[in-house]
């Protein structure tokens, strides 16, 4: 899985190496890893207090870590986000949730965080559509898969992952710089067996030269403010969000989804064409993510990290855990 994957750099001393700088001092900072750290911090002793004329940042106070996050994945998975009682949908799926995990938040205040995260435009690469526009029939929770990898005799270097991306990649790809990291040794483990892992939601949305396409989604609930911070959101901004993918990983763990993607598609959709119904992916960091007044930046929405790699970066990676062999 990916996170097996990315533990293995804490093999040397038990503690995960970071080669990433944090972003920049624009009211924010990297916090702890969502699902590699057990540990549930407590509640933010300061509230947040957001500026006259600044949007509300709902989720900004809300506690971190991992029971946080996977407590909100689960109550996004199940809430239809198209229903137009949106916060009744949300109160019992939120109710629901703390009777199974009584964990210690503000139920109230995550129903109206959630309803704006919800209610969010994903900007360009959705055609600035919401969640709240996508019904069931064009939404896939939690899509499971078991991929079958090359076998233990021909196991490959995880660096190989890396070269995949740095043939394929444009030279200004905001990702480059990670894709040399992965070609350079950042997990120096062989692969082989199996690939186990679960896609939040695939999207299906509208293609401009007609169609679909198909967007590969996952719901982040880190905390990256400074607590306290008067604006939070400004650490949301969509261009500081690189930093905290890599931080995490996470290009690496949208990469691998997209291959599940890619093989799903093949097997089930008439005449696909990784070139047309690859749509990309959209990292949905939801403590930024504040409804119709989330900011823009450059035309892209605070919260919201969206990526469309080459459909040969999926084709290739995915030749390369078929085969073992890069292309």
């Amino acid at each position: 899985s990916f996170t097996s994957l990315t533990r293995t750099r804490d093999a040397a001393d038990g503690v995960i190496v970071d080669l990433v700088p944090p972003p920049p001092a624009v009211g924010g900072g990297i916090d702890e890893p969502e699902a590699l750290d057990g540990d549930d911090p407590a509640p933010m002793d300061s509230p947040v207090v957001a500026r006259a004329g600044l949007p509300n940042a709902l989720l900004a106070g809300l506690p971190a870590g991992t029971a946080f996050g996977t407590f909100v994945h689960a109550v996004l998975e199940e809430i239809d986000p198209t229903s137009p009682e949106l916060e009744t949908a949300l109160a019992d799926a939120v109710s629901r949730q703390w009777r199974r995990d009584r964990l210690d938040v503000d139920q109230t205040l995550l129903v109206h965080g959630l309803a704006a995260a919800v209610r969010t435009p994903l900007g360009p690469i959705a055609d600035g559509l919401r969640l709240a526009d996508l019904p069931p029939t064009d939404r896939l929770a939690e899509l499971t898969f078991d991929l079958p990898l090359v076998d233990t005799r021909r196991a490959f270097s995880a660096r190989s992952l890396g070269e995949v991306l740095v043939s394929t990649l444009a030279a200004d790809d905001p990702l480059r710089p990670y894709a040399d990291r992965l070609a350079a040794g950042r997990f120096d483990v062989d692969l082989a067996g199996y690939l186990q892992g679960s896609i939040d939601a695939v999207l299906r949305v509208p293609a401009t030269e007609g169609g679909h396409r198909y967007l590969v989604v996952d719901y982040k609930s880190n905390r990256l403010h400074v607590p306290g911070a008067p604006d939070p959101l400004a650490a949301y901004r969509a261009d500081l969000l690189v930093a905290a993918m890599e931080h995490h990983d996470y290009p690496l763990q949208a990469l691998l989804y997209s291959v599940a993607l890619h093989r799903y598609l093949r097997w089930r959709l008439p005449g696909y064409h990784p070139e047309h119904h690859l749509g990309g992916i959209a990292y949905l960091f939801v403590r930024g993510m504040a409804g119709p007044a989330t900011p823009f930046h450059e035309g892209c929405p605070a919260g919201v990290f969206a990526w469309r790699p080459p459909a040969a970066t999926i084709v290739g990676l995915d030749r390369l855990l078929s085969t073992g062999v890069a292309p």
